[in-house]
């Protein structure tokens, strides 16, 4: 039996189930602490609502499960008697122990207190089993990046020692063996885009050694082939990249780069690089979520428009501001109505509100905004909130609408 989690009146609950797939708690957990990280759901044990712990507790539960699934593959054609590997050991409980010292990831892998016993997993291995469980570590340590990046929580430098320890080299390897290299090399530029985020955002690195591995991270996949989630997953580092640097200091930037009137060209040059992947990713045949697509397209525009005000002040942002917030007003408008017809209420929620901000914008008159957002008040509030944070309203936005 394994422990699994459950949401029962705001608490965490241990539950035993049948273990079909170690991994099945791993994704439980993640999913759990994007919801509560991004404000969408709150535990009131405030031990169990912290999502950087839950996070860690899934890439424990799917580094056992890899170690369980490569014990398994390794053993396929030896006599059971004899399968033993040397360099990992399953005990009663079914805990993987590898012959990495796990005192170098103090923050990877926290005690476990469960008193349940394991079963065994009894479901063929294979390779591509494999690289679904790196694919999945991967990705949380992308997701704790992020954590470390917007909130301060936590230290970067474990994060990567992991990565280049345990996954680096075979996550290529794996997808090679399966025929899943690109989508080895898409998780990998998103993980190496969120790592070097996080250490900016920590500053442990500097505008051009970020901007170097933004660049870097994406250049062995190729352009000759567009291929959307690629196009996609590049304009949002671009975005993060800008954003990053928009969000710290004027101060601490000056201190990190002598010419601040390169950095808001910097800036510009990322945000219109995102802007072009995302127009090219919508007008491919096989592009999926075009709503989110076109949401994406009125957040650049809403920060390259902020590049115009102070302490920035971009001339070229300064005068095109009514262009800009044209076309995010655009780009929300389409996103709002292929929302409604796929049916997709949260991305038309979003888009709608989105929408009515930059028409009252524009107008300078907040009224528009409430009278258009009444019926969802609560909700139109909670993202324009969301908007000031993330950098897409400015000063002026914030007076106008008394946030």
């Amino acid at each position: 039996m394994r422990i699994s989690y459950c949401i029962t009146d705001g608490t965490l609950c241990r539950t035993r189930i049948a273990l079909i797939r170690t991994s099945n708690t791993g994704q439980v957990l993640t999913s759990l602490a994007e919801l509560i990280s991004e404000g969408r759901y709150r535990l009131h044990d405030a031990a169990s609502a912290d999502p950087l712990r839950l996070f860690q507790e899934a890439l424990e539960f799917f580094q056992r499960c890899l170690g369980l699934q490569e014990l398994q593959l390794s053993q396929a054609d030896l006599d059971p008697s004899a399968s033993r590997s040397r360099s990992m050991e399953v005990d009663e409980r079914g805990t993987v122990t590898t012959n990495k010292d796990e005192s170098d990831y103090p923050h990877a892998f926290p005690e476990p207190s469960y008193d349940d016993n394991w079963a065994t997993i009894v479901e063929p291995v294979t390779n591509q089993a494999i690289m679904d469980t790196l694919l999945a570590q991967v990705e949380t340590l992308t997701s704790i990046c992020g954590l470390v990046s917007m909130q301060g929580i936590g230290d970067p430098n474990w994060i990567h020692k992991y990565y280049r320890d345990y996954l680096q080299n075979k996550l290529l390897r794996v997808g090679d063996d399966t025929g899943r290299h690109h989508e080895a090399a898409l998780a990998q530029a998103k993980y190496r885009c969120a790592v070097a985020d996080a250490n900016f955002n920590s500053t442990m690195l500097d505008v051009p050694t970020y901007e170097s591995e933004l660049t870097g991270a994406y250049k062995d996949l190729s352009d000759s082939n567009p291929d959307p989630q690629a196009l996609c997953d590049r304009a949002d580092a671009e975005i993060v990249f800008a954003a990053s640097l928009l969000r710290v200091s004027t101060q601490i930037m000056e201190s990190m780069f002598d010419d601040g009137a390169k950095l808001n060209i910097i800036r510009w040059k990322h945000l219109t690089k995102a802007l072009d992947n995302l127009t090219i990713a919508g007008r491919l045949p096989n592009a999926e979520n075009l709503p989110r697509i076109h949401l994406r397209r009125g957040d650049c525009e809403l920060l390259r428009r902020r590049l115009g005000a102070a302490p920035w002040s971009y001339d070229i942002a300064a005068k095109s501001a009514s262009t800009l917030l044209k076309n995010a007003e655009i780009f929300y408008r389409l996103a709002a109505r292929l929302a409604k017809a796929e049916n997709a209420d949260d991305e038309e929620m979003e888009a709608s509100t989105k929408e009515a901000i930059v028409i009252a914008a524009s107008a300078g008159d907040s009224n528009i905004f409430r009278e258009r957002m009444e019926p969802n008040r609560t909700r139109a509030q909670e993202l324009t909130e969301e908007m000031r944070e993330d950098g897409l309203l400015g000063e002026e936005d914030t007076r106008l609408f008394a946030l």
